[in-house]
């Protein structure tokens, strides 16, 4: 909370002066509890500061880039950041998973396949059933 609290004052301080501590105290609980509780839910223990910390980044980033950039005005700026940086972060680590898993599974099959010989991998699962492909051939 107290990143959050400190980058959305030293953010917001410049244009709004004293005013904008009325602004980074609430956000940044709101922020600092979100974010404790997706990095939490996300990802494995041993993996949990470095998603905070990307998702602490991606907040800045966004953030910055809307306020100082864009010109949104700030409580917009901090939601619209807030919204991206999350959502960048949730969809990167749900693909590195998927990637991971499939990955996994690829190496796993191709063990199978090396213990095995080539031949297990082309039958047919129980309960599948194959048909001819049929082709169209025009002259």
């Amino acid at each position: 909370m107290l990143a959050y609290f400190c980058f959305l004052e030293q953010l917001l301080v410049s244009k709004m002066g004293t005013g904008a501590i009325a602004i980074s105290l609430p956000f940044s609980c709101v922020l600092g509890l979100l974010s404790s509780m997706t990095s939490s839910t996300m990802v494995k223990s041993r993996f949990i500061w470095i998603y905070a910390s990307v998702q602490f980044a991606l907040v800045v980033l966004f953030a910055h880039i809307f306020y100082s950039v864009v010109h949104v005005q700030a409580v917009l700026s901090i939601l619209l950041a807030t919204f991206a940086g999350f959502g960048v972060v949730m969809c990167g680590s749900s693909i590195l998973v998927e990637v991971f898993r499939w990955r996994r599974r690829w190496q796993a099959l191709s063990e199978q396949q090396q213990l095995h010989g080539p031949q297990t991998a082309n039958t047919p699962r129980s309960g599948s059933v194959t048909q001819p492909v049929v082709q169209n051939q025009q002259n």
